[in-house]
C-alpha cells in the first residue's frame, strides 16, 4: 500500500463511520428524507484530502449545492435562517434551518479533524467511541433500530485500527493481516450464530418485487402485508423487514382494514358500502372505551396507518370529517386524512404515503360478558351493510353450510356460535403450516380445500373459515387484516416498544353482536384472543390482559408460526426464552472498544508477557540463546538491519540509536556465555529487558 492510498482508505473508511450518524439523528426529527446530511457529512471528509482552499471550496460549494436541490430557493432559506437563529436566541428549540447548518458543520469539523491528524489512534478511537456510543443511545432512548447496523460498524471500525496501524508503523510483516482477518471472521461468527431475535436482514428489493407481483396479480408466496387478496394461498414467504415502531401503548393487534366480500377465492371490498365513516365507531355507544395514544415510527413511508382499536377520532371540519393523527393539537401541513369504507385510513398527499412519525389516538373498546351474550335481530347496520356481510358465493359447497350448522347446532348467540367455530378448528384435526398451503384449483372453493381436504395453513385459511362458517349461521362477519403486536424491543423510558416485522402480518375476523357492535375473534390455532379482545368480568381487578393469557405459558403449542411470530405468546408477556435473546447494543459497544483498546495496545501487551515469561525462567545457556534470537527479532521489526553484521557492529547502532550503553554490555554478556564458555550472568536479564522495554515501547 503505498502512502496516498492508505490515507484515502483511511479517509473512507471515517467517512463510512461518519456516515452510521445520519439515521438515528435525522431520525429522530421531522426530516422525511435523508440524502442531503450525507452529502453534508461525507462529501467534506473526502474534501479534506485536498489543500486547504479546495476544502473551503468544495464544502462551501456542496452546503450551497444541496441546499438548492432540497429547498429551492436560497435566499428564502436564508431568510428562515435568520428566523430560526433569533428564535434559538430567544430559547426556542433550532429549526429546520438550525439543525440543516448544524449538520453541514458537524460534517467540516470531522473534515478538519481527519486532515489534521491523519494518522492518529486519537482521532480514529474518538471517531470509533462517539459513533458506537451515538448507536447505542438512540437504540436505547429513541425508535431508532440500531441492531442491523452495529456489526458493519464494528467490521469499519477494526478495519479503520488496521489502516491507522499500517500507516504509523509500515511493516512487510503478515501478522497484522492475519489478525485482522481472524478478528472480522470472529466478529462475523458472533452476530451469525449468538442467540438472537431474528434480525432485519431482508433483502428490501426482493420483497418489494413479491408484494408487488401479489398487489398487481392474483400470484402465490405472500409476504407480509399486501393489498390484493382475490388469490389467497400458497406458502407464505419469511421477511423480517421492520414496517414500524411503536410506543406507548400495551401489546395488541394491529388493525388496518376490513374487507366484505368472500370470492371463493380470496376478498374484495363491497362496491355498495356507504364511504361515509363519520360516526368512526366499531362497537356500540353502551360498550366502555379506553383512550389510547401510540407513537409509530414507520421504517419507511407506507399506504396505511395501523391502529389498535377503533377507528381514530373524527373531527367535523368546514371540508368536512377530518381523522385526527399526527400531533393532536395540530394537522399535518398538506396532508387530507380520510378513511375508505374497509377501514383503512389513508394519506392524500403527493405521494399517497404516510409521514415516517406518527402520533395516533383511538380508543380501545371493553365488552362486558352480558353484551356479548346479547341476541337481538340486528337492527343498527343498514340493508347494504347486512347484505355485504352475510354474503357468500352461489358456488359456496353445501357441504360448508352444513358443516356450519352442525358446529352451531348447540349455539344459541352469536357469540356462542362464534366460540364454537374457534373450538372447532382447535380440536386437534387442523395444523399450522406456511408452507405447504394448497392454492385452490379449477371451480375449488378456498374454504371448502381447507376444512375437508387439507386442513392445513395459516392465518388466512382459518379466518376466512370461520367468517363463511358465521355468514352461513347469518352472523355478519367481515375479513380483517393487519398485524400482531410484534417484538417487545424493551422499556424505553417507562414505555414497552414494540418491533413490528411483515412477518407480523396477520388477518383475523370481527363478527356482529346487536349491542355490543363488532367483536373481534382469533379463529387461528395456537394464537389466543388475549391481545385482540377485552373482556370485562366481575374478577376484572385491571390487570393486563396479557397477563391473564391462558396460552402466554403454554409449553405444547406448535412451533411452525413463522408468518404472525413464532415467539408471539412469549413476546406478549415480556419474557423472553432464554435461546431467545440478543446480545444488546451496548455490549456490542463494549465489546468492540475493548477489542479495539486491546489491539491499540498489542505491544505493551505482548512486552509484558515476553519479559514475565523469559524472566521467571531459569537462565541457562539454551534459554540465553533463545533469548537472543527473541531480541534480534525485534529489534529486525524496528527496522535494524540485524542480518550480515557482527553482533559488536550491531550493538553500537543500536546504543548510539537509544543514548545507551545496554546494548553494548548485553552482547558482551552473551559472548563470554557462547563463546568462552562462561556461566550464564544474571545481569543478562536485567540488560535483556531494558533493551525489550525500549524496543517495543
Amino acid at each position: 500500500m503505498t502512502a496516498w492510498i492508505k490515507r484515502i482508505v483511511y479517509t473512507a473508511l471515517a467517512a463510512y463511520l461518519l456516515s452510521f450518524w445520519v439515521e438515528p439523528i435525522v431520525g429522530s426529527t421531522t426530516f422525511d428524507v435523508t440524502w442531503p446530511f450525507y452529502f453534508l457529512l461525507l462529501v467534506p471528509m473526502f474534501a479534506s484530502l485536498l489543500p486547504w482552499y479546495g476544502l473551503i471550496g468544495v464544502v462551501v460549494f456542496n452546503f450551497l449545492a444541496v441546499l438548492y436541490v432540497y429547498h429551492g430557493s436560497l435566499f428564502d432559506w436564508f431568510g428562515l435562517w435568520l428566523e430560526d437563529l433569533s428564535g434559538v436566541l430567544s430559547g426556542a428549540l433550532p429549526e429546520e434551518a438550525i439543525f440543516f447548518s448544524a449538520m453541514a458543520l458537524i460534517g467540516v469539523l470531522f473534515a478538519i479533524l481527519v486532515g489534521r491528524t491523519y494518522p492518529s489512534y486519537g482521532f480514529v478511537l474518538g471517531m470509533i467511541v462517539s459513533t458506537l456510543g451515538l448507536m447505542a443511545y438512540f437504540d436505547t432512548w429513541t425508535l431508532y433500530d440500531g441492531e442491523g447496523q452495529i456489526v458493519l460498524a464494528i467490521l469499519a471500525s477494526l478495519f479503520l485500527l488496521f489502516v491507522t496501524d499500517l500507516a504509523k508503523r509500515p511493516s512487510k510483516s503478515l501478522v497484522r493481516y492475519v489478525s485482522i482477518a481472524l478478528l472480522a471472521t470472529v466478529i462475523l461468527a458472533l452476530a451469525s450464530v449468538s442467540p438472537t431475535l431474528d434480525g432485519d436482514w431482508s433483502d428490501r428489493i426482493t420483497t418489494s418485487f413479491q408484494n408487488a407481483v401479489n398487489e398487481g396479480q392474483s400470484g402465490t408466496g405472500r409476504v407480509g402485508y399486501g393489498v390484493n387478496d382475490e388469490q389467497l394461498g400458497g406458502p407464505f414467504e419469511q421477511d423480517d423487514g421492520i414496517v414500524f415502531i411503536t410506543r406507548g401503548v400495551p401489546a395488541r393487534y394491529w388493525r388496518i382494514e376490513a374487507k366484505e366480500i368472500y370470492t371463493g377465492k380470496g376478498w374484495v371490498e363491497s362496491p355498495v358500502l356507504d364511504s361515509n365513516f363519520n360516526r368512526g365507531q366499531l362497537v356500540d355507544p353502551d360498550v366502555d372505551t379506553t383512550p389510547e395514544q401510540a407513537l409509530l415510527r414507520f421504517d419507511r413511508r407506507e399506504t396505511f396507518v395501523p391502529y389498535g382499536g377503533e377507528y381514530p377520532q373524527a373531527v367535523e371540519t368546514e371540508s368536512g370529517t377530518e381523522f385526527r393523527v399526527g400531533d393532536i393539537e395540530q394537522q399535518f401541513p398538506n396532508e387530507t386524512v380520510h378513511i375508505r369504507p374497509s377501514g383503512k385510513i389513508v394519506f392524500d398527499n403527493d405521494n399517497q404515503a404516510t409521514p415516517r412519525t406518527i402520533q395516533l389516538r383511538y380508543s380501545v373498546p371493553s365488552f362486558t360478558e352480558d353484551q356479548l351474550n346479547l341476541n337481538e335481530p340486528v337492527t343498527t347496520l343498514t340493508d347494504e351493510e347486512q347484505q355485504a356481510y352475510l354474503q357468500l358465493p352461489d358456488s359456496l359447497p353445501d357441504r360448508v353450510r352444513d358443516l356450519a350448522t352442525d358446529i352451531t347446532a348447540d349455539s344459541e348467540t352469536p357469540f356462542e356460535q362464534a366460540q364454537a367455530v374457534q373450538a372447532y378448528f382447535r380440536n386437534g384435526a387442523f395444523e399450522y403450516n406456511t408452507e405447504d398451503v394448497a392454492i385452490p384449483e379449477g371451480d375449488t372453493d378456498y374454504v371448502d380445500q381447507f376444512l375437508f381436504d387439507t386442513q392445513l395453513g395459516y392465518c388466512d385459511n382459518f379466518s376466512t373459515s370461520a367468517a363463511v362458517l358465521l355468514r352461513a349461521n347469518g352472523v355478519p362477519t367481515r375479513w380483517v387484516k393487519g398485524f400482531t403486536m410484534g417484538d417487545a424491543r424493551g422499556v424505553i423510558q417507562g414505555e414497552t416498544e414494540y418491533t413490528v416485522r411483515n412477518r407480523h402480518a396477520h388477518s383475523w375476523i370481527e363478527y356482529f353482536v346487536e349491542g355490543a357492535g363488532w367483536v373481534p375473534l382469533e379463529a387461528t390455532i395456537s394464537f389466543s384472543d388475549a391481545n385482540l379482545l377485552q373482556v370485562e368480568t366481575e374478577t376484572d381487578t385491571g390487570s393486563d390482559p396479557v397477563a391473564n393469557d391462558p396460552q402466554a405459558n403454554n409449553d405444547n403449542e406448535p412451533t411452525n408460526r413463522p408468518q404472525e411470530d413464532i415467539a408471539i405468546d412469549d413476546v406478549a408477556t415480556g419474557e423472553l426464552p432464554e435461546e431467545a435473546r440478543r446480545i444488546p447494543v451496548w455490549g456490542w459497544v463494549l465489546i468492540v472498544f475493548a477489542v479495539a483498546v486491546l489491539v491499540w495496545n498489542r505491544k505493551a501487551v505482548e512486552r509484558a508477557v515476553m519479559v514475565e515469561w523469559w524472566i521467571r525462567r531459569p537462565l541457562s545457556e539454551s534459554s540465553l540463546v533463545a533469548m537472543q534470537r527473541y531480541l534480534m527479532k525485534r529489534l529486525r521489526a524496528a527496522g535494524f538491519k540485524v542480518d550480515g553484521r557482527t553482533p559488536s557492529e550491531l550493538a553500537k547502532e543500536v546504543d548510539a540509536y537509544y543514548e545507551s550503553e545496554e546494548m553494548t554490555r548485553l552482547t558482551r554478556l552473551f559472548e563470554q556465555t557462547v563463546y568462552a564458555d562462561q556461566p550464564p550472568n544474571s545481569k543478562y536479564k536485567e540488560y535483556w529487558k531494558i533493551m525489550i522495554r525500549r524496543i517495543m515501547s
